[in-house]
C-alpha cells in the first residue's frame, strides 16, 4: 500500500462517538410528570407505576451507557432507536457500529436470581425478605427478542446496501450490578450472547481482536450507517386518554384534550405491562387489575386479546407490544372489526401483521 493509500485510509475514530446520546432526564418522564399533576383518580397510582418502570430501565441503560463511554473502543455509538420495517417494529437499545462488526445491545434490568436452563429457559428464583426460596417463575427471554430484531437490522442495512458483508452481533447486556445470572447449564449460543454491563467493553474488545474477517467498513460507511439509522428513527406517540382510560370527571383540568396530547415517545420500550407482570411478584395484583378495560362490557375480550398477545410474544420470542401494542388493542375493541378487510382499516394492522394474526383476533373479537 502506498503512502497516499495509507493516508487515505486513516481512521479518525479512535475512541467511542454517540451520535444520539443517553439522555437522564428525558422527554418520557417529563411528560408523565405533567400528566400525573393533572390526573385526581386512582389512575396517578398506574402512572406511578410506569415512572418507576422507566427510571428503573434508565438507570440500567446509564450503567451500560457509562461503560461504553468510556471503554476506548473505536466506534460509533447510537442510544434508543426505533425501526419499522414492512409491518414489522423493532427497538434496540444501543447500536455500536464498529468497523468490524456491529453490536446491538438489548439491556435488561433483571432483578433477583436468575437460572438458565439446558433448554433455554429463564426461570426466576423468587425468595422472600429474610432469603428463603419460595418458588421458581418463569419469564420472558431476551435473547429470541434481541436475535428478531437483529434479523430486521442486518434486513434493512441489506436493502440499502450498507452492510457490506459485515457480521452484526446481538448481545443482551445484564444492567443490574445486584444481580445474579446462573449460566452454568444453559446452551451455548445463550452463554456467548449473555453478559454483565461491566463485562461488556471486555467482550466487544475481545470479538473485534479474534475477527477473522480481513473487510472492513470505511469510516464514511460507518456514518453513513449511523446516519441513516438516525434519521429512520421512528419516534411512537401514545395517547395518555386511552392508555390510562382517563376522562373528565378523572382529571383536575377540564380540557381532556391537554392530556390526550400530552404524549411520549417510545413508552413501549420502557413500560411493557404484560412483561413487568412476569418480572415482578405478589405486588402486581392491583397493577393488574387497573390495566383491564373500564368498559365492563368489553373486558372479557380484552383479556382475551392480551392472553392472546402475550402468548404470542413468548411464542415468537418478542415483546407483546410488537404483536400489537395498547393503542391498537384499544381500537380493535372500538371497532371491532368482522373481517380482514376492516381489520385492515385500523391503524397498525397492515397485510402482513393481518394475514399472520387476524384469524386468532377476528375469532375472539366475535366470539362473545
Amino acid at each position: 500500500m502506498s503512502i497516499f493509500d495509507k493516508l487515505l485510509n486513516k481512521r479518525t475514530i479512535t475512541s467511542p462517538i454517540f451520535l444520539k446520546e443517553f439522555e437522564d432526564n428525558n422527554k418520557q418522564l417529563q411528560d408523565l410528570n405533567d400528566l400525573l399533576e393533572k390526573v385526581s383518580s386512582d389512575k396517578k397510582n398506574l402512572i406511578n407505576r410506569d415512572i418507576f418502570f422507566i427510571k428503573q430501565e434508565l438507570y440500567g441503560e446509564k450503567n451500560v451507557y457509562n461503560e461504553l463511554k468510556n471503554s476506548f473502543i473505536p466506534m460509533l455509538a447510537i442510544h434508543d432507536i426505533r425501526l419499522e420495517f414492512n409491518d414489522y417494529v423493532a427497538q434496540y437499545d444501543f447500536i455500536l457500529i464498529t468497523a468490524k462488526s456491529i453490536f446491538v445491545l438489548k439491556t435488561k434490568q433483571l432483578n433477583g436470581d436468575i437460572e438458565i436452563t439446558e433448554d433455554g429457559d429463564f426461570i426466576r428464583i423468587i425468595k422472600n425478605k429474610e432469603g428463603k426460596f419460595l418458588r421458581k417463575q418463569g419469564m420472558y427471554n431476551p435473547i429470541s427478542a434481541n436475535e428478531r430484531e437483529v434479523h430486521i437490522l442486518e434486513e434493512i442495512l441489506n436493502r440499502e446496501k450498507l452492510l457490506n458483508s459485515i457480521t452484526v452481533k446481538p448481545i443482551v447486556v445484564i444492567s443490574n450490578p445486584k444481580a445474579i445470572i446462573n449460566k452454568s447449564k444453559c446452551p451455548e449460543n445463550i452463554k456467548s450472547n449473555l453478559y454483565k454491563y461491566d463485562q461488556i467493553s471486555t467482550l466487544i474488545k475481545k470479538i473485534l481482536d479474534d475477527s477473522k474477517y480481513a473487510k472492513e467498513l470505511s469510516e464514511k460507511t460507518m456514518h453513513e450507517i449511523a446516519n441513516y439509522l438516525i434519521n429512520n428513527n421512528k419516534e411512537e406517540n401514545i395517547d395518555y386518554r386511552s392508555r390510562y382510560s382517563l376522562d373528565k370527571v378523572e382529571t383536575k383540568n377540564e380540557d381532556l384534550d391537554k392530556v390526550s396530547n400530552l404524549q411520549i415517545n417510545n413508552v413501549e420500550k420502557h413500560v411493557d405491562l404484560n412483561e413487568k407482570e412476569i418480572e415482578l411478584s405478589e405486588d402486581n395484583n392491583d397493577f393488574k387489575q387497573n390495566e383491564k378495560s373500564s368498559n365492563n362490557e368489553h373486558s372479557e375480550v380484552y383479556e382475551l386479546l392480551r392472553q392472546y398477545r402475550w402468548n404470542k410474544s413468548k411464542e415468537e420470542g418478542f415483546k407483546p407490544y410488537m404483536v400489537f401494542n395498547n393503542e391498537e388493542l384499544n381500537a380493535l375493541i372500538e371497532a371491532k372489526p368482522k373481517s380482514k378487510e376492516e381489520l385492515l382499516k385500523i391503524k397498525g394492522f397492515g397485510p402482513k401483521k393481518v394475514e399472520k394474526y387476524g384469524d386468532a383476533i377476528l375469532g375472539i373479537l366475535n366470539s362473545r
